[in-house]
């Protein structure tokens, strides 16, 4: 696997070309300049299919993969939950002793403003090393990912004992229920047997350098509570004084709302994460992150946690007022005002107690208080003999680079599977610096063509480890 390739110079590691542990003696003998090409095209034709959510058009994807699958000769299944808004399924059989792997990933991708990107969002330029385009890293790249271990495993014939499951969704982008929720509800057979999923998220991490740290596993992601507060009032004329309007009620709320600090806490998988990452910080942070339990009830933690917000998201339940609502016309006083809470709990942490505190800090009966969005709080277990295969798969590519934990601050489709009794982890096989990654869901996405290509190879140890009969 090659890395990532920038203007001037690649990621300083490559993976090892040393020959192989004798368990892997029996491993295809794989052309991957051949791979690496048939890849990239692939996803050049991918991210210029646009299935921008809303409104999706997720079956564009779908009937792109259909014609690989069908070519290929492996069994796969459609199906929409409403015009347009399609997945697919297909499996590769194994001899089930163990339970099944699925490979997910999403179709649709968000929305652009193109007077803001550099290149076409949906030509799939290569420029610069880099693959432009949206979709490139979120998440086509590890459609392809996926979709390249399966034919591989498929066009050497290689002996599973579990089977192998592609599984590429609409709507993650909106929440997933015309995707991955679907299609646990109407379709459980394309999942019967699964034990094990790989999805997005935990991204690989590359110093300014390009020097490569760290890959990075998830077990765990918050959950969103998102809120919807609605005020009412006395309704008039804008020109007379009118202290209780619905407005006012609700400018008051939120600036309580506004200034208020969530208590720290630290969950075991947040604890373990932050353990594992730090020996890659430089003090005062390595010492934090070894002992974050004591590090966050020293005073001034709080204010050194807000120079690292994503560090300080995954040891709070998070509260951001994201839309606000009032009259449509500036010189009448609104019935009603509203606004949006895009809120993100941790692990531990249900609902209904969050609901209770954000009605303390109302302190405004008046106040209607909704739930647009929820879900339980959903983790897996991480000793399991998937997560020891990526380690072993990290290791036997990457000679001295870390494997570290991490609890996604968003949430994915991941919820979906963990709540039917799967373990899932976001894995990013794709070495990413930080100024590539904070592009994802913003301007000029890309994605690093020597990264993709050695993510790619990466994905394919992964699942050949996990899957092959012994």
């Amino acid at each position: 696997m090659i890395l990532v390739l920038c203007p001037a110079a690649a990621l300083a590691q490559s993976p090892t070309e040393a020959s192989p542990p004798s368990s892997q003696a029996s491993q295809p003998q794989i052309d991957w300049n051949k791979v690496d090409a048939e890849a990239t095209q692939r996803l050049i034709e991918y991210v210029r299919l646009d299935t921008t959510n809303p409104p999706g058009n997720e079956s564009r994807g779908v009937d792109w993969l259909k014609t690989i699958f069908q070519a290929e000769g492996i069994p796969f299944e459609t199906g929409e939950s409403a015009p347009g808004r399609a997945s697919i399924a297909a499996r590769l059989k194994g001899t089930g002793k163990e339970p099944a792997l699925v490979l997910l990933s999403h179709i649709d991708v968000v929305p652009v403003n193109r007077e803001f990107w550099t290149v076409d969002p949906f030509a799939a330029e290569l420029r610069d090393g880099y693959l432009w385009g949206r979709g490139s890293v979120d998440t086509k790249s590890l459609a392809i990912a996926g979709l390249e271990a399966m034919l591989l495993l498929h066009r050497y014939h290689v002996p599973l004992r579990r089977d192998i499951i592609f599984l590429a969704t609409a709507d993650e982008e909106a929440g997933g229920t015309y995707g991955a929720g679907w299609v646990v509800k109407n379709h459980p057979e394309w999942i019967a047997g699964a034990g094990f999923l790989l999805n997005e998220d935990a991204r690989t991490e590359a110093d300014g350098s390009g020097k490569l740290l760290y890959f990075r596993v998830g077990p765990a992601e918050k959950s969103p509570a998102w809120l919807k507060l609605t005020a009412k009032g006395r309704a008039g004329h804008g020109a007379y004084p009118n202290p209780d309007s619905a407005v006012n009620h609700l400018v008051a709320a939120l600036e309580r709302l506004r200034a208020y600090r969530p208590m720290l806490q630290v969950t075991p998988l947040v604890e373990y994460a932050l353990h594992t990452q730090a020996p890659y910080e430089a003090e005062p942070w390595q010492s934090r992150f070894a002992d974050i339990r004591t590090y966050i009830q020293t005073p001034g933690a709080y204010d050194e946690l807000l120079k690292r917000p994503p560090i300080l998201a995954l040891l709070e339940n998070t509260l951001n007022i994201t839309g606000l609502e009032g009259s449509n016309k500036i010189n009448i006083v609104p019935t009603s005002a509203t606004a949006l809470l895009d809120c993100r709990l941790l692990p531990g942490t249900t609902v209904e107690e969050w609901l209770r505190e954000i009605r303390k800090l109302v302190q405004d009966d008046s106040i209607a208080i909704d739930v647009i969005l929820n879900f339980a709080p959903t983790e897996s277990n991480i000793d399991t003999a998937l997560h020891a295969a990526i380690g072993n798969a990290v290791k036997q590519l990457y000679p001295g680079v870390g494997l570290i934990g991490a609890v996604d601050a968003g949430f994915t489709d991941s919820h979906f599977f963990r709540e039917k009794g799967l373990t899932a982890y976001g894995f990013g096989p794709f070495p990413m610096r930080q100024g590539d990654t904070a592009r994802v869901h913003g301007n000029d996405e890309r994605i690093p063509v020597d990264g993709f290509t050695g993510g790619v190879r990466l994905m394919w140890q992964v699942v050949y480890d996990f899957s092959r009969a012994q």
